[in-house]
């Protein structure tokens, strides 16, 4: 049985919907639980007021102002969609194992071959961000070097350092390689000088 590539495209988009959805979500949960604002704590402000912040790119002090409940309603969002998305590859991994099968094309085979072993190891990608939490993330960008690195780059870090995916040396050696990169005046002239004046740059 051939493998339709527009079908396989078509399974991925529903998964990728699927993690939108979700993260979507996670805002929702946010927003709902968002106090009543107090023009004297920003903490207080509504989430979307406080969206801007990350959409700048400084990501850590969007992150540090929102609220305890914010933060758990995001995380809690996050993982969601981590666990649903775990969940979608496991069946597509499934569908394009069983439609594997002996084939006088040797192309058409390893073709076939070649896209089951690649979404079934990705499978992987989306275990152990359950083990995150709020103080996971407040305790990685309570560093100011740290404000601009990207919260997909910030939670997979996390997830590798709290399964134990990696050691303490290539975590930091990953770590040090972003900062430089986010703190890079070529790349990103707007946000290579967050968090330098408390820190000093990275390079």
């Amino acid at each position: 049985m051939l493998i339709n590539p527009v079908r396989i495209e078509g399974l991925k988009a529903v998964q990728r919907f699927g993690i939108v959805g979700l993260l979507l979500l996670g805002h929702a949960q946010a927003q709902s639980q968002s106090p009543a604002r107090d023009n004297g704590d920003p903490k207080t402000l509504p989430y979307n007021a406080l969206a801007f912040t990350r959409d700048s790119g400084n990501v850590g002090r969007w992150w540090s102002l929102m609220n305890e409940n914010d933060k758990a309603a995001f995380l809690d969002g996050y993982q969601q969609a981590m666990s649903q998305s775990r969940l979608q590859t496991e069946s597509l991994c499934k569908v394009l194992r069983d439609a594997v099968k002996p084939s006088s094309d040797q192309q058409a085979f390893i073709n076939e071959m070649s896209a089951a072993i690649s979404v079934c190891q990705q499978t992987s990608d989306f275990v152990g961000f359950e083990k995150i939490t709020t103080k996971d993330l407040d305790d990685f960008y309570s560093d100011p070097m740290n404000q601009p690195i990207l919260l997909v780059w910030s939670m997979e870090y996390l997830r590798d350092k709290a399964s134990g995916r990696k050691t303490e040396g290539q975590l930091l050696d990953a770590l040090k390689a972003e900062q430089k990169d986010v703190h890079d005046c070529g790349k990103y002239p707007h946000l290579c000088k967050l968090g330098t004046k408390e820190s000093g740059p990275s390079h």
